[in-house]
């Protein structure tokens, strides 16, 4: 074997240090490197200074001793520095110890000197000797010199891709021209490079890719087989050389050597050759076999070091994030705080976490941290909804193999859906988040790095998974838990709110309103059944399109809410348009879109009265926790509905009971006044009308006849008026008494109208009445026209009364109008309105339910009889119209007559309603 030792003439010296000192400064907070580093400057070093670590470390392998800040040092990523051949970490602080990632041989903790010069002064005393050349001679002592050289020359170099490339440079001592290493761990190839002339630029991804051929096909994948040196004179004629079209063919020779890493579950090929055909024989292997086992132990020990490494790394990663994840119950505070830990301690470009949604059967991004967070974020630090299908991507692919999935190249990886947001993605691993049997979701780490994921990556994120997988799940119970004691809380409140009234309108719109907001949906309603028509009706609603909702009606079966009052089940419709239930007529009424909607029975006492609903949930879709939810708030809204349906059906009970038993109370009276009108109107009659003709006459003949004073006149004058006062009174009470039915005749009601307002003109204008009146082409009505003509009479002659000595101008309005109805039926609804507005006193609040009771007058006394709105009040409640009023205190009275429009013959076609306005009048009383 020949031996070339003037390849490399530093290689010569053995003692001394072949390259000066180069020192690297890594500064903290505290700002201690700044005088170092003007120190070492003056000395004649040529350090570097370093402000952030990142950038220190492409410049570790080219550095002999590291100056590193405490503070620094207490950072995981710091760990990256031990590759450094001496570190020394300087600190203010007696009694610091060094983290678990930096405690090795060539690390030392030195107390800051408060003079920098006798630091420096001692600074060459931290570097170990360098490797001492050594050359090869045919001879068994140099052989052993050699190994014991190999043995130096790689010691103490922990960082793996360094010791690496020294082994690759052991070529010259060997006597080859060039090398090749290959390094598998388990069943991954960690390491390929080679020195030999076509195939030196294979390296880092591509070199992996082609050490595996060459495990498969090629010289080295059979030393390995066969774990066996072996040595080729001519790899032409050796059919076990790897060949490839896009590979140089030349003739060499090369000794191939299997390496055994039995610690870390490794092993390896070295491969040295020379141009020369025959330069090596098998004479040569045992020499070569110890070399090759000498660099098989410095492999070892490198992979010792860096899988200790980055095992403490993880460890404090686990640590951190486990401190985060059981610290912290918000969930969304948690998983943020994870994916930004996770991404700290591993510098990958990207770590998300997604969430599995069983009901939409997708995975749900709930927490991202990345270099290009701000195209992922929306205000409030939420993330933008991201979605994945089961099988979509490499994430769908994790979630539904439940298995990690990793891709060192995403370009080479046929599951990879590569978008505008990922573009400068190139290496991604996926870790499913699993709890037993139950999926929960995806840890999702992306590299803008090609094969940026080992296996030492991935034991640590499947570890993480599963302490994530327990937070996920405790901070999910916090939130239901915290979730139900908030429904629990609410539907208490409720059930006190709904049973706090026995009014059915304030308790329907509690039960909306509350529903609407616990719910968190856009609307809710209650529909009621009505089983005297077999409809249901929808009594009260909230939220949008609400008002235009209330009062709509459909028959027993229609609509979502006629379907679950006609079965007595609730339903869940996820999308309204895929379902035939849906009635859409009631979005095209209210203007509301509906999408989805969640509907369950109100019952009681095994009986269906109606339905709750509620539409278009604000976040997600109706589920069964939501179906259990609404079932529990319909409960007692049920029992609260009913209770008040009750008490109004009590209340209407005991009113109508009183209004008969006042009917029958009046009724009695009247039958009296009757008797007594029948019995005496005659006795009083004959004398009155005496009495009345008499004074008239003394009236007209006195006066000529004798001169009289003037009292007398005036007593005559009081005789006459209180005689037809009298009079009027009999009368009155005989028209009362009798009760005569009216005789219906078809009647202009204009005209009557105005016939009235010819009998009260002189007084209106003795009165400085001004008349205004409004009358709407009408049809003819079937009415009694001598009654109706005097109910007119006597509401206009009171409308007078009240404005006079009023302080506000005398104004009397009378309007008439028609309501007419399309569908009316044709004895009721269409109607004839006249409307009668005064500017008087108003009737106060105490005095407006009595004014239509029979002898009740707010009038002075000799100013009237009381009997006047009675009687009007039973002429129109006799032709099936009502009377109504409307008035404030000192701001006037409205009465409102409505007669109802009769089919007959006479009456005004429809066709001859044109520019008639239909009314529609809602009449209060105040």
């Amino acid at each position: 074997m020949q031996t070339d030792s003037s390849v490399n003439p530093n290689l010569t010296s053995p003692n001394r240090i072949i390259k000066p000192i180069r020192i690297a400064l890594v500064e903290g907070e505290q700002q201690l490197m700044q005088p170092l580093y003007q120190i070492l400057k003056q000395r004649g070093y040529q350090p570097s200074l370093f402000k952030d670590p990142d950038d220190a470390l492409p410049h570790l392998s080219k550095t002999d001793i590291l100056l590193l800040d405490a503070a620094i040092a207490q950072q995981p990523r710091s760990s990256k520095f031990i590759k450094v051949r001496t570190i020394l970490v300087l600190s203010t602080q007696k009694g610091l110890q060094l983290p678990p990632w930096l405690q090795a041989r060539h690390v030392f903790l030195l107390y800051h000197p408060q003079n920098p010069h006798d630091l420096v002064d001692r600074l060459e005393d931290y570097i170990p000797p360098r490797t001492p050349d050594f050359n090869i001679a045919p001879t068994n002592t140099e052989h052993l010199a050699l190994l014991f050289g190999i043995t130096q020359f790689l010691s103490g170099h922990l960082d793996i891709n360094d010791l690496f490339e020294r082994v690759l440079a052991l070529t010259p001592y060997l006597g080859a021209e060039f090398a090749a290493l290959l390094v598998q761990e388990e069943d991954e190839i960690i390491y390929y490079r080679s020195t030999e002339p076509g195939r030196e630029e294979l390296i880092g991804p591509a070199g992996r890719r082609f050490g595996r051929r060459l495990l498969q096909d090629g010289l080295e994948g059979w030393t390995l087989q066969h774990n066996e040196a072996v040595v080729v004179t001519n790899t032409q004629d050796d059919p076990r050389w790897f060949r490839a079209p896009y590979l140089p063919d030349h003739a060499h020779c090369v000794a191939v050597l299997p390496i055994h890493v039995n610690r870390v579950k490794a092993q390896g090929v070295y491969l040295i050759g020379h141009r020369t055909v025959g330069h090596f024989s098998n004479n040569d292997l045992p020499l070569l076999k110890a070399a090759t086992t000498q660099i098989g132990l410095a492999i070892e020990n490198a992979m010792l070091f860096k899988n200790q490494t980055q095992r403490s790394m993880q460890l404090a990663l686990i640590n951190q994030v486990s401190q985060a994840a059981t610290s912290i119950l918000n969930l969304d505070v948690m998983l943020r705080t994870v994916v930004q830990a996770i991404r700290r301690s591993l510098a990958c470009y990207s770590v998300a976490i997604h969430l599995y949604n069983q009901q939409t059967n997708t995975v749900e991004l709930k927490a991202r941290d990345a270099l290009d967070r701000p195209r992922y974020y929306i205000a409030e630090e939420k993330p933008l909804v991201i979605t994945h299908e089961l099988k979509q991507g490499l994430i769908g692919w994790a979630i539904a193999t439940n298995k990690t999935v990793v891709a060192n190249d995403v370009t080479r990886d046929p599951r990879y859906v590569p978008t505008e947001a990922t573009r400068e993605i190139r290496s991604q691993v996926c870790v499913p988040i699993t709890l037993g049997i139950k999926t929960i979701g995806v840890l999702d780490l992306q590299s803008a790095q090609l094969e940026a994921f080992n296996k030492y990556h991935v034991d640590a994120l499947e570890t993480l998974a599963d302490q994530l997988a327990i937070a996920i799940e405790n901070a999910r119970l916090y939130d239901e838990i915290n979730q139900r004691v908030q429904e629990l809380k609410s539907l208490n409140e409720i059930g006190q709110a709904v049973t706090s009234t026995l009014n059915l309108e304030e308790t329907l719109t509690l039960i909306t309103d509350e529903t609407t907001r616990l719910m968190e949906v856009a609307a809710a309603s209650v529909a009621l059944r009505d089983d005297t028509t077999e409809e249901i009706w929808f009594a009260a609603a909230s939220g949008e399109g609400s008002e235009a909702t209330i009062s709509v009606r459909m028959p027993y079966g229609q609509g979502i809410a006629g379907w679950v009052v006609s079965h007595g089940e609730p339903v869940i419709v996820s999308d309204v348009q895929a379902d035939n239930r849906f009635f859409a007529d009631i979005d095209k009424h209210s203007g509301f879109t509906t999408k989805s909607i969640l509907c369950v029975p109100l019952m009681t006492k095994g009986h269906t009265i109606g339905a709750l609903e509620v539409m278009n949930k604000k976040q997600g879709t109706f589920n069964h926790d939501d179906l259990v939810l609404l079932q529990a708030l319909a409960a007692p809204a049920a029992t609260a509905i009913e209770n008040a349906q009750l008490y109004e059906k009590q209340r209407q009970t005991i009113k109508s009971l009183a209004e008969t038993q006042y009917q029958l109370v009046q009724s009695a009276k009247l039958a009296a006044v009757g008797e007594l009108a029948a019995g005496v109107a005659h006795e009083i009659n004959n004398p009155l009308t005496t009495i009345i003709g008499l004074t008239g006459v003394l009236q007209d003949t006195v006066p000529t006849l004798l001169p009289i004073h003037d009292d007398i006149t005036e007593d005559l004058q009081m005789i006459y008026d209180e005689s037809r006062r009298a009079r009027d009174i009999v009368r009155n009470l005989l028209n009362f008494a009798r009760a005569e039915p009216p005789k219906l005749l078809p009647t202009d009601f204009n005209q009557l109208v105005e016939e009235a307002i010819n009998l009260v003109y002189t007084k209106t204008t003795s009165q400085k009445v001004e008349l205004k009146k409004s009358l709407a082409q009408l049809p003819e009505i079937m009415l009694d026209h001598n009654q109706i003509k005097q109910v007119m009479v006597n509401l206009f002659n009171n409308a007078i009364q009240e404005m006079l000595d009023h302080d506000q101008p005398a104004v009397l309005t009378i309007t008439t109008a028609y309501q007419f109805i399309d569908n009316a039926k044709p004895d009721h609804d269409s109607a004839v309105i006249c409307t009668i507005s005064d500017t008087g006193r108003g009737i106060s609040p105490e005095h407006k339910d009595k004014i239509f009771d029979p002898f009740f007058t707010t009038k002075e006394v000799g100013k009237g009889t009381g009997l006047g709105l009675s009687i009007s009040y039973k002429i129109i409640e006799k032709h099936g119209g009502t009377i109504e009023v409307n008035s404030y205190t000192g701001q006037g009275s409205t009465f409102i007559v409505t007669l109802p429009v009769v089919c007959i013959p006479t009456a005004l076609p429809t066709d001859k309603c044109v520019g008639v306005k239909p009314v529609n009048l809602k009449f209060n009383t105040h």
